[in-house]
């Protein structure tokens, strides 16, 4: 009898909720839910407390929960103005989740999703007059949380396409953050071990902040030959200077060009200040854009990377990267979880 892995992966795409199982080594994926209801861009979030608790986010239909390992779900949208979810944070030590929308806007829950209310202040900022979209009708979208997880008051957003935001209270008042920093920004991140340090994303490359983010420097020693971040970028859980992403040459408009979109995994070990790619991570000509990037925890080298064309790869050592399933509609978002 077949050995089964605790581990699983939940992949977001542009038609439903995957599970990506394994079982004696081999994958197999399987739709669990949320057909029709707009591509999954948030990653599911598993619960702190709780491994059968999973919180997901749709474009169409807002904010779900299950309490079963997927196996069903409950729509929790009490208090959610917008039901266009693009990001899902919650805090390790306070639990309180905290979920991004378009319109770029932050909602709060203290009771596990239960009830929400919505960060106000957020849109007394002057600079919101500058915030807008990169596609018609140019609406701006709160494309990824960022939690302090040494201060639970302090929340970031990176917004596509309105530079970053900050609360250091909670969510009670708001900063905008963009001295420095790419306007079209995709995601960011504080590292675990220095909360001055925060790691932001955009259409442009590597942003890096010193001081909480008041101001960024672009970091692309090593990546000059890239310019666009299509996912998250993945810190090392036992060795935080250590992170992992991906880069490509152009952005989503020169993807489907004839000499590819210039796939590159590039790793740095300097928590961001400098970066080498990998080489050999993908073949030559790669086409399919990773999306969704994710770390196993418990086996802190394997990566795995969910593509635009639908199928699932894995490294064991983040050096080369197979293929271990497919089929799937275009992947927007990859979460790791454990039974």
């Amino acid at each position: 009898m077949g050995q089964r892995s605790d581990r699983v992966l939940y992949a977001g795409t542009a038609d439903g909720l995957y599970r990506v199982e394994e079982d004696d080594g081999e994958f197999e994926a399987s739709l669990i839910g949320f057909k029709g209801m707009g591509v999954m861009r948030a990653p599911v979030v598993q619960d702190v407390d709780d491994r059968g608790r999973l919180y997901a986010g749709t474009t169409k239909a807002g904010f779900f929960v299950s309490e079963d390992g997927g196996a069903s779900w409950r729509e929790m949208n009490h208090g959610i103005v917008y039901k266009d979810v693009w990001s899902i944070a919650q805090h390790p030590l306070t639990r309180t989740l905290w979920a991004g929308t378009s319109p770029a806007d932050v909602f709060r829950s203290d009771d596990r999703g239960e009830t929400w209310r919505e960060c106000e202040h957020l849109h007394t900022l002057r600079s919101t007059k500058g915030w807008t979209g990169p596609v018609p009708p140019h609406v701006s979208r709160m494309k990824s949380l960022g939690v302090d997880v040494n201060d639970s008051s302090a929340i970031y957003g990176a917004i596509e396409e309105g530079w970053a935001v900050r609360t250091l209270d909670g969510g009670q008042t708001w900063e905008q953050l963009e001295e420095g920093m790419d306007h079209d920004a995709h995601y960011i991140m504080v590292m675990p071990d220095d909360s001055k340090v925060v790691l932001a994303t955009g259409g442009k490359g590597v942003y890096r902040s010193t001081d909480r983010g008041t101001t960024w420097a672009k970091c692309d020693e090593g990546l000059e030959s890239y310019r666009y971040t299509p996912a998250y970028v993945v810190v090392h859980p036992t060795h935080p200077k250590e992170l992992f992403t991906i880069v490509t040459a152009t952005g989503p408009g020169g993807w489907t060009r004839p000499e590819g979109p210039g796939v590159a995994f590039a790793r740095s070990e300097d928590q961001g200040a400098t970066w080498r790619v990998v080489p050999g991570a993908v073949g030559d000509g790669f086409r399919p854009v990773p999306r969704g990037l994710v770390g196993d925890p418990d086996a802190p080298d394997v990566y795995f990377a969910g593509m635009t064309d639908g199928s699932v790869w894995m490294s064991a050592q983040g050096e080369r990267f197979e293929q271990i399933a497919g089929g799937l509609p275009p992947i927007s978002s990859l979460a790791i979880a454990y039974r």
